[in-house]
């Protein structure tokens, strides 16, 4: 997917060289049009009221049975965004004109098989000035869609790495803690400041037993006044 696009950015003359070209030419597109009058589906079990927030649940409310295939979709156009300079170039600079954009990103839809309502969706995000928002109402649409299939991301921090044993019990620890037929998305990390113990953080929880943080509440009651 990746090849493809940048062969089509390059074909579409997003590169930065054409810039500035794009900068001087005016908006023009219809009048703001809204995607949520397609929105017919259900809402997200997660709320988010900001305006990536609002613009993600139409998105969601819009997928319908499609959800799998869209939120592959919608992730792989965060992919390129991290993966290809030209491609974020093209969603972030308010300056290339809308027209480009659409063209651009529809020849890239279609080269990837993306479904229809993203393709329908991105143009919205255009005309209404909010497509430099994409990669947050990607993020927001991955909480929707995790949240819908019952996900739960489990990022754990060690000052280590930790070996299949022990990724084991964590693993277990969490799934205990976690509502009744969650499914755990793990991933692990390491970072040598927390000096050793665990960093879990599961949805909005955060469970902090490093030896650094113990080490901070030491030394805070050791300086409390004594009475």
């Amino acid at each position: 997917m990746m090849q493809r696009a940048s062969m089509i950015l390059r074909a579409s003359a997003v590169a930065p060289r054409c810039l500035a070209t794009n900068m001087q030419r005016p908006f023009a597109v219809q009048q703001p049009r809204f995607f949520a009058a397609a929105a017919v589906g259900k809402k997200p079990k997660h709320e988010d009221g900001t305006l990536e927030g609002r613009y993600a649940t139409a998105l969601f409310m819009a997928s319908g049975s499609k959800l799998d295939k869209v939120y592959q979709d919608m992730v792989g156009l965060r992919t390129m965004m991290e993966e290809s300079k030209d491609f974020k170039l093209l969603i972030v600079t308010p300056g290339v004109d809308p027209e480009t954009k659409v063209k651009t990103l529809e020849a890239v839809c279609v080269k990837s098989g993306a479904d229809g309502s993203v393709v329908n969706f991105l143009k919205v995000l255009v005309e209404n000035k909010r497509v430099n928002m994409l990669a947050r109402v990607v993020d927001l649409f991955e909480v929707f869609y995790r949240a819908e299939k019952g996900l739960v991301l489990c990022k754990v921090t060690s000052a280590s790495p930790l070996s299949d044993s022990q990724k084991a019990q964590v693993k277990k620890a969490m799934e205990a803690r976690a509502e009744k037929g969650s499914q755990m998305i793990m991933e692990y990390n390491t970072n040598a400041s927390i000096m050793g113990g665990l960093v879990v953080k599961m949805g909005d929880a955060v469970f902090d037993n490093s030896v650094a943080t113990r080490l901070e509440r030491i030394q805070a009651q050791l300086l409390q006044p004594v009475d």
